[in-house]
């Protein structure tokens, strides 16, 4: 082969950029830099949602629909459920495989969003601002994070929605997949309501032949499918609206909340522009209005805002036909911003994976204003590929080290913690150095945490590290605070069962059986059907003499699970027989 046909069998590769070779760079790419976190373990969340959920463990369809972990703290995802109980069924507790997925739904995604550009923006560029959004440092939370699938999961669902909406014909199959895929995204997160704004937007604003019937026809049907879902999510899900008063964004009012926007809008903007500092369960709060804090942020933001708008008026004057899909993205954009803005409080004050959804609004912003400028200069084109090429390797680069520092919790924890300090990352890398007895560093970051914010999680951690190193006395301390905390998560209940039945236990082995009736009692009011506070009642009781209160509630304990031990203290009170309890 000569040099001549070489080089223009290799230029074939790209020229004519098909979407068939877009989509095949975007998946190469996309393993490329995402290939290193497949081989990361389980880390925050993941073990919560996952290894120790054992309402996944098992593929119950209804009770995936109803209450389990998924399905509580005022979020209704039975999608999120089905689909992890459906990976742990067949993977059980092998992480890769879990990474492998949520790559491919982001590969798709990244898919989705080119062929979604294409309709309004060159090949070229479309390609280019869907690699930004496959690469870009801010998608390794929803990406390398398991717990955290259902941004690309629901994303996958409204976007494939979004795309059959912008066919000029929407024949009545095509209308109830659209809006069957959209029930689907809002199942997955609730933040899929924003794309039947996108729908709305699609019909009123994108389409060359607007109907007034088609119009009516997609709202009254998404009204339809939103009305569903509240049937669905308040009926079988049993699950209504709460505040989340363990985050401290969720304890300001909503004053207090509205003066933390600029600073949050600047978060998003910055680590986009600049995507260094990047940690996770940021749960910082503005509290002086100075300028640094409030000021600064809220200028850089007003500029934002005031270079959308100058980008809108350029494009109305001398791109007409681009206006719509430049109102189209900026709302996108916009939209996507106010979800998480903190007018309703969610569970940190910012997060990467929350600019999964706007992200895409704001890199077809910069599309249109990209293309707006006619370089017909070959030197110039050259340069602006070289500039992309080196935007898509310095992005793809600082992925690749962020991805490990998602290796395992601790590397995590450790590394986040010099960016972002916070009680609940002191709390989880205290729980992590305790799971593999490192208890001198585990002491350590559990009394940080408590110095920083005392609730009964981490209070109820550090007395159970006491625990387990053998100093009893300072573990009933603790457990004794936890108790006398205010539990800020959402559970409803007053105090975790476990805080309870630890107490009570240390209590009764250091025979003040008064203290551990009264801390057992107290534990059954809360949770009635708790077996092993009921035994350490009973225990308690026979302790004290009475014989027909311990044999009540050694018989309860009996009712709510016959094993081996419960037997067994129960035949030893019947008897009238020393109590051997052991918790």
């Amino acid at each position: 082969m000569s040099d001549h046909e070489q080089e223009f069998s290799l230029k074939n590769l790209f020229v004519p950029l098909t979407t068939f070779k877009a989509i095949h760079i975007i998946v190469i790419l996309g393993f490329i830099v995402f290939g290193n976190m497949l081989f990361n373990g389980f880390v925050w969340d993941d073990k919560t949602y996952i290894i120790f959920n054992t309402d996944i463990h098992s593929l119950d369809f209804l009770k995936l629909l109803g209450k389990n972990l998924f399905n509580a703290g005022g979020q209704y995802r039975p999608i999120p459920a089905i689909y992890f109980a459906t990976l742990y069924s067949i993977f059980k507790e092998t992480p890769f495989f879990y990474h492998l997925f949520q790559l491919i739904l982001h590969i798709t995604n990244a898919s989705m969003v080119f062929i979604l550009f294409k309709r309004f923006i060159n090949a070229r560029l479309s390609l280019f601002l869907a690699l930004v959004f496959l690469v870009h440092p801010i998608q390794v939370e929803s990406v390398s994070y398991i717990a955290a699938s259902v941004n690309p999961l629901f994303f996958l669902f409204g976007i494939s929605a979004l795309l059959l909406s912008l066919k000029e014909t929407i024949y009545p199959k095509r209308l109830i997949m659209i809006f069957t895929l959209l029930f689907l995204s809002l199942l997955t997160k609730e933040a899929g309501i924003l794309f039947f704004w996108l729908i709305f937007l699609s019909v009123t604003i994108l389409k060359k032949r607007l109907k007034s019937r088609e119009v009516i026809t997609f709202i009254i049907i998404g009204f339809i499918t939103i009305v569903v879902y509240f049937l669905i999510r308040f009926s079988i899900g049993g699950i209504y609206f709460m505040s989340l008063p363990y985050h401290p964004i969720a304890r300001l009012s909503l004053g207090e909340r509205l003066l933390n926007i600029p600073a949050i809008i600047f978060y998003y903007v910055r680590t986009f522009f600049f995507p260094v500092q990047l940690a996770i369960d940021q749960e910082w709060t503005i509290k002086n209005l100075n300028f640094q804090t409030f000021y600064s942020p809220l200028l850089i933001d007003c500029s934002v805002f005031l270079l959308l708008g100058l980008l809108g008026f350029f494009l109305f004057q001398k791109h007409s036909m681009k206006l719509k899909p430049y109102l189209f993205f900026v709302l996108w954009f916009l939209a996507g911003l106010g979800m998480y803005a903190q007018i309703f409080p969610l569970d940190a004050t910012v997060a990467d994976r929350w600019f999964y959804f706007p992200l895409v609004g704001l890199l077809g912003l910069l599309g249109l204003f990209i293309q707006s400028f006619k370089f017909s200069n070959e030197k110039i084109r050259a340069l602006g590929l070289v500039v992309g090429l080196i935007i898509i390797i310095v992005l793809s680069f600082r992925t690749i080290v962020r991805n490990a520092n998602w290796s395992n919790a601790i590397s995590l924890y450790s590394h986040d913690r010099q960016i972002h300090d916070n009680f609940d990352i002191e709390n989880n890398l205290g729980t992590e150095y305790a799971a593999i007895n490192e208890y001198r560093h585990a002491i350590e970051h559990q009394t940080r945490s408590i110095t920083m914010f005392a609730n009964e999680a981490n209070l109820y951690n550090l007395a159970n590290i006491y625990e387990r190193m053998g100093n009893k006395s300072t573990a009933e301390k603790y457990y004794t605070e936890a108790l006398n905390a205010k539990n800020y998560l959402p559970i409803n209940h007053s105090h975790f069962a476990v805080t309870y039945v630890r107490l009570a236990y240390l209590l009764y082995l250091k025979s003040d059986f008064n203290k551990a009736k009264i801390v057992a009692k107290r534990g059954l009011l809360d949770y009635p059907d708790n077996g092993y506070l009921s035994i350490e009642l009973a225990a308690s009781e026979y302790k004290l003499g009475n014989y027909q209160s311990a044999l009540a509630a050694v018989e309860k304990a009996r009712t709510l699970s016959l094993n081996e031990q419960i037997n067994s203290i129960y035949l030893q009170i019947k008897n009238k027989q020393t109590v051997d309890v052991k918790l």
